[in-house]
């Protein structure tokens, strides 16, 4: 396998698991793609079991990433579990286009007795749009920094407002590799902003739900807009066949300010938020 394919694979791994945080992820699971190589492939994560859970649980994050031509530019398209991006940038260090996300709903099927009996939070639909841009370190081509953010809105009224993410994410290839095989670490840190109605919807007491809460002595918590957690996604990948690489991804994310605070989180989750899992991709 080519060093591109190895970036494009590996980068893969990395991005497959920024997408995971259960009932309300951003970035579902960590992995990004190259935009270089052509894959398929399957991710098995342990994600929380809601935004805020202390409880994890297994899904899957199927990826895809396609490069084709059009109007004489290349782009590609990939998919990276419930989201989907569209590169349009005619330039190599640059990667931008459009955004769809989808969100899991949060109900009765989550294992906490009081957070399955508060009202449900519906499946959400996120569009918007990224840009990333890719610096070389070197004459590498797998040693650099990406930096790159996205901008999202609900599209389905489950929320009002706006969700971004920023992220600066480092490459480096390992010269020795792992038994004689080429490795890919990554390791990032990004910063997640919602609008106080998303943050209300997913942290907020009101209503019916403070019954669940006596402490709160009918007071409704209400969670405002800002900076909602910080996160910092790692990864490793290596090649173990011409056309497979097998990737060891995760992420720790630290929920801050009213989501941390919310009772939600305080008295039946965790403001410290993990994510982990393994992926096989298959170039071409």
């Amino acid at each position: 396998m080519s060093k591109s394919k190895l970036v494009g694979a590996g980068l893969a791994a990395t991005a497959a698991m920024m997408f995971s945080h259960g009932a309300a992820a951003q970035e579902l699971y960590p992995m990004q793609f190259s935009g270089e190589t052509n894959l398929i492939g399957l991710g098995v994560f342990s994600v929380p079991d809601f935004y805020g859970s202390d409880k994890n649980e297994a899904r899957a994050a199927p990826l895809v990433h396609y490069n084709f031509d059009a109007w004489g530019y290349p782009m590609y398209v990939q998919v990276i579990g419930p989201e989907i991006r569209l590169n349009v940038s005619p330039v190599k260090e640059w990667r931008a286009g459009p955004l769809l996300r989808w969100r899991q709903r949060r109900d009765d099927d989550v294992d906490n007795e009081t957070v399955k009996r508060m009202q449900p939070v519906a499946s959400a639909t996120e569009l918007g749009a990224f840009v990333a841009y890719h610096m070389p370190l070197d004459a590498n081509p797998l040693h650099k920094v990406v930096f790159q953010g996205d901008l999202t809105w609900n599209t389905n009224g489950v929320y009002d407002g706006a969700t971004g993410n920023v992220r600066a994410t480092y490459f480096h290839p390992f010269a020795s590799g792992l038994g004689g095989k080429p490795l890919l670490g990554t390791i990032g840190f990004g910063l997640f902003w919602a609008s106080d109605h998303f943050n209300d919807r997913y942290f907020g007491v009101h209503g019916s739900d403070l019954l669940l809460y006596p402490e709160r002595n009918g007071v409704p918590y209400t969670a405002s807009s800002g900076l909602t957690s910080i996160k910092i996604p790692f990864s490793l990948s290596s090649q173990v066949d011409p056309n497979w690489l097998i990737s060891l991804a995760g992420r720790y994310e630290k929920l801050l300010g009213d989501a941390k605070d919310s009772p939600v989180v305080d008295r039946h989750g965790n403001e410290n938020q993990w994510t982990i899992g393994v992926a096989a991709s298959y170039t071409f």
